[in-house]
């Protein structure tokens, strides 16, 4: 290993310990016992403490399940995070795609509990809230326009920018530091604005989004709840938008932006460029534990500082 990489190696360690010391794991494994004992297919034949841990560290480092494998005898550091000993059997790929499939319709739960956790440890949830959506390409081969995909009949079209997209949608809330407070995976020619609703848990003082939410529906929503509009408001046709709409869409624009870096980071850093599934389902237990893996990690830095 060349010293650069034990640099990098180093680093993650350390931050892994930081999220190991930063929620109580313990309260998972009751959680997971509950959820998957309603399932059909029965309990993992490993700690389902561990196999959440497994779960994590994939979406934290974008590892494939073989990859996931490979890493678990590959580095201590892992072992040690999942509860792994030295001597221990590991679970293999397969297992991991099995435990995986039996969160499906579970993950939002799980995303919540971790931010409760947070919330303990001095992560704000309360406050404004952030909404939008980004369009994640299907992992099939792109069919012709207008046609579904055998393989990912799931996935729909939608058009951004005259560019064409086969794939799906992530719908988040985030809070002003950028941390995600809900999820919601669709096909992506579900327009942004019918998920608004859904983004909200109802501790939100303000909500910011983009036109595409601009709507009385919304607007009467937001003020049925006593919640703050940040909506950015539509120029109205055939005139001249108001200079004090202007000023006051100017300023949400640059509070509702936070949420453009959480993307980047879920694109860039967690490679959520692509679907890494087929099928709703399975990309929005995804699309949770990305959440719950950039939340773990931003909030690691936030407490430290």
């Amino acid at each position: 290993m060349s010293f650069a990489e034990l640099l990098v190696n180093q680093r993650r360690i350390s931050e892994l310990d930081r999220m190991m010391e930063l929620i109580r794991w313990d309260r998972f494994r009751y959680r997971l016992k509950k959820l998957l004992s309603r399932s059909l297919e029965g309990r993992p034949p490993y700690d389902e403490l561990s196999m959440f841990r497994i779960m994590v560290l994939q979406n934290l480092y974008n590892l494939s399940d073989r990859q996931m494998e490979e890493m678990l005898y590959d580095r201590l550091s892992f072992r040690r995070f999942c509860g792994f000993g030295l001597e221990a059997t590991l679970p293999d790929a397969t297992t991991i795609l099995r435990f995986r499939s039996l969160l499906q319709g579970q993950s939002e739960k799980l995303l919540a509990l971790v931010n409760q956790e947070l919330s303990e440890k001095g992560i704000i949830w309360t406050g404004g809230s952030i909404v939008d959506a980004t369009v994640i390409e299907s992992k099939s081969e792109t069919p012709p326009g207008g046609e579904q995909s055998p393989t990912d009949p799931e996935a729909g079209w939608t058009r951004k920018r005259g560019q064409y997209t086969y794939g799906y949608k992530a719908h988040i809330s985030t809070t002003k530091k950028g941390l995600i407070r809900k999820a919601k995976a669709t096909s992506a020619d579900i327009h942004d604005s019918l998920v608004f609703g859904q983004l909200l848990d109802g501790s939100e003082t303000k909500v910011y989004a983009d036109k595409a939410y601009s709507s009385k529906k919304h607007r009467k929503l937001l003020k049925d709840h006593g919640i703050k509009d940040g909506l950015l408001h539509k120029k109205p046709k055939g005139k001249v938008m108001d200079e004090p709409l202007k000023a006051l869409n100017k300023t949400n624009a640059r509070i509702r932006s936070t949420i453009e870096r959480t993307f980047a980071h879920l694109k860039t850093l967690f490679g959520y460029r692509e679907a890494r599934y087929k099928g709703w389902e399975k990309n929005q237990v995804h699309l949770d534990f990305l959440s719950i893996a950039y939340n773990l990690k931003r909030s690691s830095r936030l407490i430290t500082g």
